[in-house]
C-alpha cells in the first residue's frame, strides 16, 4: 500500500522541529503549517475528527479527504492526541503559535498575528479567570464516616450532641431494627447488638 505522504517529508519536517539548521520549501513549509494547525485543533476539539476536517476545510480550502489525511499525518509526526499530557501539549501549541506570529511579523500579516496571539490565548486559558485558582464548584467537601454503638443511643451521652445528628441516628436504628425484625436472625438481635457478650471456653 502506498504511503499516504513520503517518509522523506515527514522526516523532514520532524528534523525541521529538532534543529535549528534544517529549512523548509516553500511547499513543506505549507503542509507543516497544515499539519501544526490539525494537530492544535485536535487537542481543542478533544479528537474530534469530523469537526476537525470542517475547519480545515474552512481554512485552508482543501478537500475534506485532504483534511483527514492531514489529520492521520499530524499524528504521525507529533505523536497521537490521546493520553499525552496537557501541559506539554499547551507548551507545544505555544510554541507553534510563537513560530507563527512571529513569521506574520516578518510580513506584516496582521490577520495572521491575530490568530496566533489567539492560539497563545486559548492554549494558556489567560482568557479565563486565574486558573491557579481551584473552582469551588468541582471541590467536594470532606466525607466524614461516623462509628456508632448501638448501645451509645441509651446512653446519657447521646443525648449531648447535634439534636439533628439524634433524629437522623434515631430514624437510622429505626430502619435496621425493622430490617433486622424481617429478616431470618431476628431470633439473635439481643445476642447481636449486645456489646459485653461473654462466653464460655469449651474445653475436651
Amino acid at each position: 500500500m502506498k504511503s499516504l505522504v513520503s517518509d522523506t517529508l515527514l522526516e523532514r519536517i520532524k528534523l525541521y522541529y529538532l534543529s535549528d539548521d534544517t529549512k523548509l520549501s516553500d511547499q513543506d513549509e505549507k503542509i507543516r503549517g497544515r499539519w501544526a494547525a490539525a494537530y492544535s485543533m485536535l487537542i481543542n476539539q478533544r479528537s474530534v475528527d469530523r469537526e476537525v476536517v470542517m475547519m480545515l476545510m474552512k481554512l485552508y480550502d482543501i478537500s475534506e479527504a485532504q483534511a483527514y489525511r492531514d489529520i492521520f499525518n499530524c499524528t504521525r509526526c507529533f505523536g497521537p492526541v490521546r493520553g499525552i499530557d496537557r501541559q506539554a501539549m499547551r507548551n507545544m501549541v505555544t510554541q507553534w503559535a510563537i513560530e507563527d506570529y512571529r513569521k506574520a511579523s516578518i510580513t506584516n500579516d496582521f490577520r495572521a498575528k491575530d490568530k496566533a496571539l489567539d492560539k497563545i490565548i486559548k492554549a494558556n486559558n489567560l482568557d479565563k479567570e486565574d486558573m491557579e485558582l481551584p473552582d469551588p464548584s468541582k471541590i467536594q467537601p470532606p466525607v466524614q464516616l461516623l462509628s456508632i454503638n448501638y448501645n451509645f443511643l441509651n446512653t446519657e451521652y447521646f443525648k449531648l450532641i447535634d439534636p439533628k445528628a439524634q433524629e437522623a441516628l434515631l430514624a437510622l436504628n429505626k430502619k435496621v431494627m425493622a430490617l433486622i425484625d424481617a429478616s431470618p436472625i431476628a431470633d439473635y438481635k439481643n445476642l447481636l447488638l449486645a456489646d459485653d457478650t461473654t462466653f464460655e471456653d469449651v474445653t475436651d
